[in-house]
């Protein structure tokens, strides 16, 4: 069989192009993607204007759950002045983002493999934090594309309590880590934004949301 008629048999099969094709651009940049890693959305780039607009200069920046690193370095090439964190639980999507790592010739970037702020240590503190968890229900898995569904990790897709678990717990982590002034950014479900922001209320001064390119309720916005 060809490479070629490789390449159909796989798209036939459901299997993502990205994956076949080994990478997908996010903003203007090009990562290297594939299986075991989640592909960034162009709605997701929302997140990096929020943070390369709020960071102050010299400031610190941390994305938790950072897949293929497409958002904490998107940030660390738009604004070389910041020093760049970002942890991820899978090993095989940690894999991706250091691979993605070399290839915008970040190494100063600061990766961990490990789960939300606990590789990194307790007095390490953070200007902005920006987080793209598992936010899809369990009970909405029959309905996504195939493409997805079967094809993409169910670690980087789904949690628990409607989909807001990993969040809410980023959430209470979240108070701990920020510098006075500091700010954060979630992305979740529309129907999941007025649920996080009365939970996140009565931990910070202001809580909002912002709409996603499609003019969706995309962001959670916390600010100290």
């Amino acid at each position: 069989m060809s490479c070629g008629e490789k390449f159909v048999q796989r798209r036939i099969q459901g299997e993502p192009l990205q994956y076949i094709l080994g990478n997908e651009y996010f903003g203007e940049y090009e990562f290297f993607d594939g299986p075991g890693v989640l592909i960034p959305r162009p709605e997701t780039w929302f997140m990096v204007e929020f943070a390369t607009a709020m960071l102050p200069n010299r400031g610190v920046f941390c994305e938790l759950g950072t897949g293929s690193g497409a958002v904490a370095l998107s940030v660390g090439a738009l604004r070389r002045d910041v020093r760049i964190y970002a942890s991820e639980i899978s090993e095989d999507a940690f894999e991706w983002a250091l691979k993605n790592r070399e290839k915008l010739e970040q190494p100063g970037a600061d990766f961990r493999l490990g789960s939300f702020f606990e590789p990194f240590s307790p007095d390490l503190k953070f200007d902005c934090v920006a987080a793209n968890l598992p936010y899809i229900p369990e009970s909405e898995r029959p309905a996504l594309q195939r493409e997805v569904r079967d094809f993409e990790p169910d670690r980087a897709l789904f949690a628990g309590d409607s989909g807001m678990a990993d969040i809410k717990t980023a959430l209470c982590l979240l108070p701990e880590r920020l510098l006075p002034g500091g700010c954060a950014i979630f992305e979740g479900g529309s129907e999941q934004m007025i649920p996080l922001m009365e939970f996140a209320s009565p931990m910070f001064r202001r809580v909002s949301i912002a709409d996603d390119l499609y003019g969706k309720p995309r962001f959670l916005i916390i600010q100290t």
